[in-house]
């Protein structure tokens, strides 16, 4: 007598693939910038699209006078002089649209993981454009470029091995931060690096893992350790190029962005904020669906970036040995 198995008699029409409801992880963002900007709010009915910062110029004595004669020299009065950043805000949104059948149908919460990927798809859109502000030509901007090159242009000629950071090249950042008198954001400058520069970094001779130096409680999100007091952070959003001051992908020079406090600023507006996005989830019928076949989620923002002080920052140019 014959065996009945799986495969016998049409018997297999009865088995179907299983679908395991547990979703595995998805790529997300290691995000930096963002928590480091000097946050300016615009509040509702200002009368204005427009955000300004300003400074007065920096200290001189210049102005200073010796008083030769006694009661009677005449001095030269000193001008302050005042200037401004302006940023320009933009709006900025995203719809997702969920039919009423793949809700219907579906193995998994379409409309739950719509919400939770719209904000991190926010997050990702405001800290890129920060890093794209930063990474832009502007006057007065400082670069440097890693293992003694001479500029971006060297770094992406270069061999990957001669022109990967060294030991002395966030040294060389901090000077000059301290040159330009930035001041420290809790007693550190920030660095913030792709993780492949950062791997690079590791091994150099003088690194601290992060933990060694600090509570874990106080360190700052992605901090991977410190170097010649540098607070060094991971990203993985860096900004990459081949073309100097244009973003790619898989652009050949890493950009590693050394600031202090008050370099970049990014306006904060409660209502239309990328830090806490109001999601909004449009469903029920209307005029434009009288069937109430969608259901929308989308977010929007209202949001600019700026260079407070150029001379707060360094950008530095690298390739990376790891592979």
């Amino acid at each position: 007598m014959a065996n009945m198995t799986t495969g016998t008699d049409n018997l297999d029409a009865q088995f179907q693939t299983y679908f395991s409801k547990e979703l595995l992880e998805y790529i997300t963002k290691s995000l930096q910038m963002v928590q480091f900007a000097q946050k300016k709010p615009l509040p509702a009915r200002a009368g204005a699209k427009d955000v300004k910062w300003f400074r007065f110029d920096e200290p001189s004595t210049d102005g200073i006078t010796t008083l030769s004669t006694e009661g009677g020299t005449s001095i030269t009065e000193r001008a302050l002089t005042l200037e401004e950043v302006t940023a320009t805000l933009v709006q900025y949104g995203q719809v997702i649209s969920l039919t009423d059948i793949l809700q219907l149908t579906e193995l998994f919460n379409h409309l739950e993981q719509s919400v939770r990927i719209t904000g991190q798809d926010a997050a990702l859109h405001a800290d890129s454009i920060v890093r794209d502000k930063l990474a832009a030509t502007a006057s007065g901007k400082q670069e440097r470029a890693a293992n003694g090159l001479a500029d971006h242009a060297a770094v992406v000629a270069a061999s990957p091995a001669d022109a990967e950071v060294e030991f002395n090249d966030l040294l060389d950042c901090a000077t000059q931060l301290k040159t330009n008198n930035t001041s420290t954001i809790g007693g550190s400058f920030i660095a913030v690096a792709a993780p492949e520069v950062i791997s690079d970094l590791m091994k150099t001779t003088g690194w601290q893992n992060a933990a060694s130096y600090s509570n874990v409680d106080e360190l700052y999100r992605g901090e991977a350790g410190k170097l010649w007091g540098n607070r060094i952070l991971s990203t993985t959003n860096p900004y990459r190029s081949t073309t100097q001051y244009t973003y790619a992908a898989d652009g050949t020079a890493f950009s590693t962005f050394v600031f202090g406090a008050n370099a970049f600023g990014v306006t904060d507006i409660a209502a239309q904020s990328p830090y806490g996005p109001k999601v909004m989830i449009a469903d029920g019928p209307d005029k434009g669906d009288p069937l109430n076949q969608l259901t929308k989620v989308s977010y929007k923002s209202y949001y600019a970036a700026a260079v407070l002080q150029p001379k707060y920052y360094v950008e530095m140019y690298s390739q990376t040995t790891f592979a």
